[in-house]
C-alpha cells in the first residue's frame, strides 16, 4: 500500500477544486490518504478587500478545477452579511471525525459544500455539528469530543507546518507520496480536469 499525506486547509478554495482529486485517492484500496490540517485563516471576520479577493480566485479555481462555486455564496460574498472564517475549528471537526470515525475526508468534503455551495457559516460549531451528526456522529457526545481534541488538533496544525518546511512546500493543496522510507511531491495542478490521467497516475505508484 502507498501513503499518501495529503496537507489542506478546509477554507482554501483550490483544496475545494482539489476535492475530486482526494476522492479518488480516498477511494482506492491500494492508497493510505493521511490528512495534515493547515491553519491558514485563524478566526475572523473578512473585509471587503478579502471578499473581492476570494471572488477572483475562486472564479480562477472554477475555470480550471470544474468545481461549483454557488450563487448563494457568491452573494453572501457580495451582500453586507458578515462573514467569519476559521480554519481552526473546522479543521479541529475534521480531526474529531477522522479519530473517532474515520471520516475526515467526508467531513472536509462537506464543509467545504456547506461554505461553497450551500453558502453556511462554517464557523458555527452548531452549523459544524449538524454536518458531523449526517455523516453519522454521536449526537449526544459531538461537542464533548470537539472540546476534548481541541489541543490535539491544534498540534496536529503545528505539525503540518513543520512538514511543510521540511518537504518544502509552498501552499495548499500539495501531497507527498511516502514509499519505501522516500518522500515524492506528488503533482495535481495539471490533473485538474483530468481525471482520467489522475486514475494512471495513481495506479502507476
Amino acid at each position: 500500500m502507498v501513503k499518501i499525506h495529503y496537507l489542506y486547509d478546509p477554507m482554501c478554495g483550490w483544496c475545494f477544486g482539489a476535492t475530486p482529486l482526494v476522492e479518488m485517492m480516498y477511494e482506492m484500496t491500494s492508497i493510505q490518504l493521511v490528512m495534515h490540517p493547515g491553519g491558514m485563516i485563524k478566526r475572523r471576520e473578512i473585509d471587503s478587500g478579502f471578499r473581492k479577493m476570494a471572488q477572483s480566485h475562486d472564479q480562477k479555481i472554477a475555470l480550471s478545477t470544474g468545481q461549483v462555486f454557488s450563487q448563494a455564496y457568491h452573494e453572501r460574498l457580495s451582500g453586507n452579511e458578515s462573514i467569519i472564517l476559521d480554519s481552526y475549528i473546522t479543521a479541529q471537526a475534521i480531526w474529531v471525525m477522522e479519530k473517532h470515525y474515520d471520516k475526515g475526508f467526508l467531513m472536509l468534503k462537506s464543509i467545504q459544500q456547506a461554505h461553497y455551495q450551500s453558502a453556511l457559516d462554517t464557523s458555527n460549531p452548531n452549523v459544524l455539528a449538524e454536518i458531523a451528526i449526517r455523516l453519522g456522529a454521536d449526537k449526544r457526545h459531538w461537542f464533548d469530543l470537539m472540546s476534548a481534541e481541541g489541543e490535539h488538533s491544534s498540534n496536529a496544525i503545528q505539525k503540518s507546518h513543520m512538514l511543510m518546511q521540511q518537504w518544502n512546500l509552498q501552499g495548499f493543496p500539495s501531497f507527498i507520496v511516502e514509499k519505501e522510507g522516500k518522500y515524492t511531491r506528488l503533482p495535481h495542478a495539471q490533473f485538474y480536469n483530468n481525471i482520467t490521467g489522475w486514475r494512471a497516475l495513481l495506479k502507476s505508484l
